[in-house]
Formats: C-alpha cells, sequence, structure tokens
C-alpha cells in the first residue's frame, strides 16, 4: 500500500476510533476537575448546574467510561477522569495559544516579505512601495528585486520571494499567474531622431504602423528577455523581421541608447516618465497591429499567503492605479473582479 493509500486509511481509523468530543466540553470538564464540584463550576463557566450535569453525562457516555464519583462533598476524579482533565488541560491550553497565533497572523501585517519586480515596474513602483509599506506597514520588512521575468518566475519558485511580478506565463501547475495590468508598448525615441514613416495624421497622438518597424535600427533585451519576446511575438504575428543591431538587458543604457539617437527602442511609457516628462524621450504608438502586454502577479501555489504579502500585494495594486492616473498612462489596471478566467496568451518556448 503506498503512503497516499496508508495516510487515508489512518485518517479513516482514527474517525471510527475517536469519540466526537469537541474543545467545549473538554473546557467544561477541565474547569470542573479544578473547581471539585458541580456547583463551583457552573458558577465559574456562567451556565445552569443541570446544564453543566447533562454535559457531563453524555461526556461519559461518549466515552464510555466514568469519569467522576459524586458525593455530597462534590465530586472526585476516577482514573480515567484524571487522565482526560490532564489532557484535556493540554489540549485547551494549545487549542487557546493556536487561536491567539492565528488571529495574529491573520490580522497584524508584520515580518519580511520578498518582492520581484522586472525593470519597467521597477521604475514605476519601487520607490512608492517602499514608501507606501514604511507608512503603513511599519512592522512589514520590504526586500524588493529588480530581474527578468524568468528569474523571478525561478525565485518564486524556489521560494526565496513571496511574490513577484512578470510578463511571462508558463504552463506550470505549482505556480499562480493573475493579470494584474495591460498595457501599450511605444516606439521610443530622441526627439531630433523621429522617423520619416511616423503618421501624423493626428499631431496629438503620432502613431508608427508595425510594417514600417523593420526600416529602423532597434535596440532591444536580449531574447531571453521577457519584453524581448513580446516584441518578438509581435513581429512573428505581422510578418515582419526586426533590424535589431544591438542588445542589451539594462534598462537604463536602452533609453540612453534612444536618447543620444544611436538606435531606437520599445518600450512602456511607464518606463519613461521621467524622460518624456523632460522632452528627452519622444513616443509614438505602434499600430496595425497594436503592440501590447499584460503583466502578472506571481506567486508559489503551495506557499502560505502572509498577512504581510498580502497587505504588500494590495498595496501594489493601489499604486499601479494611481500612477495610471497621475501619468495618464496608456495602459489598464486589471481589477479582481476581472481576473476570474481570464484570457491568458502563454509563451512556452
Amino acid at each position: 500500500m503506498s503512503s497516499p493509500e496508508l495516510a487515508h486509511e489512518r485518517t479513516l481509523r482514527m474517525a471510527r476510533e475517536l469519540p466526537a468530543l469537541d474543545v467545549r466540553q473538554l473546557h467544561y470538564f477541565v474547569t470542573l476537575a479544578e473547581q471539585g464540584s458541580i456547583s463551583s463550576a457552573a458558577t465559574a463557566l456562567h451556565m445552569a448546574q443541570p446544564s453543566l450535569s447533562e454535559n457531563l453525562m453524555r461526556l461519559e457516555k461518549r466515552l464510555g467510561v466514568q469519569l467522576v464519583v459524586r458525593s455530597a462533598r462534590g465530586v472526585m476524579l476516577t482514573q480515567a477522569g484524571q487522565l482526560l482533565a490532564e489532557h484535556g488541560r493540554q489540549i485547551v491550553d494549545a487549542t487557546g495559544r493556536a487561536i491567539n497565533e492565528i488571529r495574529h497572523a491573520g490580522n497584524d501585517a508584520r515580518g519580511p516579505v520578498a518582492v520581484g519586480l522586472p525593470p519597467s515596474l521597477g521604475l514605476l513602483l519601487s520607490v512608492p512601495l517602499a514608501e507606501t509599506i514604511q507608512s503603513e506597514y511599519p512592522e512589514v520588512r520590504l526586500r524588493i528585486t529588480e530581474g527578468m521575468s524568468g528569474n523571478i518566475a525561478e525565485w518564486i519558485e524556489e521560494e526565496r520571494m513571496d511574490l513577484g511580478y512578470v510578463y511571462e506565463v508558463h504552463d506550470n501547475h505549482d505556480l499562480i499567474f493573475q493579470p494584474v495590468m495591460a498595457e501599450k508598448l511605444f516606439l521610443a525615441t530622441a526627439p531630433d531622431n523621429i522617423p520619416d514613416c511616423v503618421d501624423w495624421t493626428d499631431p496629438a497622438a503620432p502613431t508608427i504602423k508595425g510594417v514600417d518597424l523593420p526600416s529602423l535600427p532597434l535596440a532591444l533585451p536580449a531574447s531571453s528577455h521577457g519584453a524581448r519576446k513580446v516584441v518578438e511575438r509581435f513581429a512573428r504575428g505581422a510578418g515582419i523581421k526586426l533590424n535589431i543591431i544591438v542588445e542589451i538587458d539594462s534598462l537604463p543604457q536602452l533609453i540612453t541608447m534612444a536618447t543620444r539617437a544611436s538606435a531606437y527602442t520599445i518600450l512602456p511609457h511607464a518606463a519613461v516618465i521621467n524622460e518624456v516628462a523632460a522632452g528627452t524621450i519622444r513616443l509614438f504608438e505602434i499600430v496595425e497591429p497594436t503592440m501590447t502586454r499584460s503583466a502578472f502577479m506571481l506567486r508559489k501555489r503551495s506557499r502560505p499567503i502572509t498577512r504581510a504579502s498580502f497587505a504588500v500585494q494590495q498595496s501594489i495594486g493601489i499604486i499601479i492605479q494611481e500612477m495610471i492616473e497621475r501619468f495618464q498612462l496608456d495602459a489598464a489596471f486589471i481589477s479582481e473582479d476581472a481576473r476570474l478566467n481570464p484570457p491568458v496568451e502563454k509563451d512556452n518556448k
């Protein structure tokens, strides 16, 4: 018989053999043993004497043994009663401690929380998240680590982090992916390096067609990077071949390449908020088709969700919504209701 079968058989045997006792009955009996009489125990328990006597009789009937000997002076415990009082006291005390610990863990956000963020989300979230947690949850010790989506998934699976945010979804039963944000990707370039193929039909929102991207020298992350995989899927779907002249995994360096007019790159608005505001980067929406990607919150299925990590997760959702509104990002926060049966685009490569 296998281990799961043995465990199941043991559970069934215990269910058959153990009497249907509850902690309340044990508490009543322990109090009776400590008080020494029905009347004193009933007073301590704030209950009527007949009710306590009835509980005692039901307990003796379930166990099939006599627990006390009644006399004019009170009650005396039998040997079985002494054993039940001893074990019952331990069970009642342990139950009380467990309840206190559970309530403490459920209502108090404290302890370490490790979060993994991809670079573009790190630029958007890291500082406001750190400030929010420090202000609202001072007992939480937050650690934020930036990494590529693939690395973050590995850290979550190895339980080196509590939760992460990624741009890739894998077929992995051990991991839970929940969509949190959908955002557009743009061609990013220096203001003095705007390509001729930009469509200025709407001067307030100029665009560039996907078929025109092959004519531009691009600087992109390496093929293992989540952002690069999104761009490659777009190119395959549009039937185009991109002109990638250099691969750089550093987001700040990609932005520098664009601001220096050394190359074009493809980024979300959130990654270059400051540069756009300063006028050192121009963004052009990619259309026909539109290039978009989704961010997912990632947890390990078997890892317990602590109050602290849940508080951090909620804070991240609030900050994302605030940032979208504050900077008018071309992105959409995906609410909890919209996560039910979400359409997930999977990359199994």
